[in-house]
C-alpha cells in the first residue's frame, strides 16, 4: 500500500446514482465535503440539528456551483441517542441505499454540560454511535446489492487523540472539575483528545466488524488545524484572553476548509481507496504534521493506545449499553 497520495477535488470520480450523508454539513468542513460530493452527481443529505442552517448551506453550495444538485436536509440531533436513532430510521424509510457516510459533526471547547442522556457534551461519541450503528443494515444492503460498487464510512478524528489518556467511563458522566483557568484549559483539551480517541476506536471496531465484506471501506480522517466553527469559543468556560489566543492561532496558522476537507473526501470517494484496499487507517494532511497542508495526504501509523483492541471493545460495549438505556427511557 502506498503511504502518500496526491489529491485534489478533480480526483473525485463521477458519483451519479450514489447517496451520501454528511453530518455537520451545514458549515465548515462538512459543507465543503457535501459540496464536492454533490458536484460529482451524488445525492447528499446534509444532516444537522438546525434546518435553517442546513438550508442556508444548501443554498450556498448551489450558488457556488451554479447548477441544480440533489441536496437535502436531514434533521439530526446528535445530543440524544434516541434522536439519532430516529433520524437514521427516517432516512432508511426514505432511501434504499447509502453509499457514503461521513461522520463529520464535532464539538470543541464548549461549555461543560451533560446531555439529556446524562453524558458530558464534549465526549461527543454516543450520538454518532447510535446514528451509524442504526444505519448499518442499510449499509450492508447497499454493499450486498451493488457488489460492483463500494461503500465508504469516514469518521472524523484528529492527531489530538495522541494526547489522550485511556477513557475513564465514569468521567464521561461528569462535567469539568476545576474552575481555575489553567486547569480548565488542560481538562478541556484532554476531553477533546478523548473524544477523538473514541472516534478512532469506533472506526477501528467498525472496520473489524465489516472485515469480511470486501466492498465496505471504513476509515478515519484528520483534517489538520482548520479554522471552523469548532473554534467558536464563545460558550467556553475559558477567560477571554485564552479564547482570543485559541481563535487567533487557528485563524492565522490553520489551513483553509477546502484543504482540511481533502483527507475525508479522499477516503469517501477516491478510487485509490479500492485499488490500495485502504481500510482501518487514519489519514493525515501532509507532508508536515497536520498544521500545514500542501498537496499530499498520507497514512500515519496509529499509536499503541489507539490500537488497543480491548479498550476499543470496552468502548463498544459501553456505547451499546448506553444506547439501550437511552432507548428504554
Amino acid at each position: 500500500m502506498s503511504a502518500t497520495f496526491n489529491f485534489t477535488f478533480d480526483d473525485i470520480p463521477n458519483l451519479e446514482g450514489k447517496v451520501a450523508i454528511v453530518t455537520g454539513g451545514n458549515s465548515g468542513l462538512g459543507e465543503v465535503i457535501g459540496r464536492e460530493l454533490a458536484r460529482k452527481g451524488c445525492k447528499v443529505y446534509i444532516a444537522s440539528r438546525s434546518q435553517s442552517r442546513a438550508e442556508a448551506a444548501i443554498a450556498r453550495i448551489k450558488n457556488s456551483i451554479g447548477k441544480d444538485m440533489n441536496l437535502l436536509f436531514l434533521e439530526l440531533d446528535l445530543e440524544t441517542m434516541k434522536g439519532a436513532v430516529a433520524a437514521a430510521k427516517f432516512f432508511m424509510k426514505r432511501e434504499t441505499r447509502l453509499d457514503i457516510l461521513v461522520a463529520n459533526a464535532g464539538l470543541g471547547g464548549i461549555k461543560s454540560e451533560l446531555t439529556p442522556d446524562g453524558y458530558e457534551r464534549n465526549f461527543g461519541h454516543l450520538g454518532h454511535f447510535a446514528f451509524v450503528t442504526t444505519l448499518l443494515p442499510l449499509i450492508f444492503k447497499t454493499a450486498d446489492d451493488n457488489a460492483e460498487s463500494d461503500v465508504r464510512i469516514v469518521l472524523m478524528s484528529s492527531k489530538s487523540y495522541e494526547q489522550a489518556y485511556p477513557i475513564d467511563f465514569e468521567n464521561v458522566r461528569a462535567t469539568y472539575r476545576s474552575s481555575f483557568a489553567f486547569f480548565t484549559l488542560q481538562e478541556m483539551l484532554q476531553r477533546y483528545a478523548r473524544s477523538k480517541l473514541a472516534n478512532l476506536y469506533f472506526m477501528r471496531e467498525l472496520a473489524d466488524l465489516v472485515k469480511d465484506r470486501k466492498n465496505i471501506y471504513v476509515n478515519a480522517s484528520h483534517p489538520g488545524l482548520v479554522y471552523t466553527n469548532i473554534f467558536d469559543l464563545s460558550t467556553s468556560p475559558l477567560p477571554w484572553y485564552m479564547r482570543f489566543l485559541g481563535e487567533f492561532h487557528a485563524k492565522w496558522f490553520g489551513s483553509s476548509v477546502n484543504d482540511g476537507a481533502k483527507t475525508a473526501l479522499f477516503l469517501a470517494a477516491d478510487t485509490r481507496v479500492i485499488k490500495e484496499d485502504i481500510k482501518g487507517i487514519l489519514m493525515y494532511p501532509g507532508p508536515t504534521n497536520g498544521f500545514v497542508y500542501f498537496s499530499n495526504i498520507y497514512i500515519r501509523k496509529i499509536n499503541e493506545l489507539g490500537m488497543d483492541v480491548e479498550r476499543r471493545k470496552q468502548l463498544w460495549r459501553f456505547s451499546e449499553a448506553a444506547l439501550e438505556k437511552a432507548l428504554e427511557g
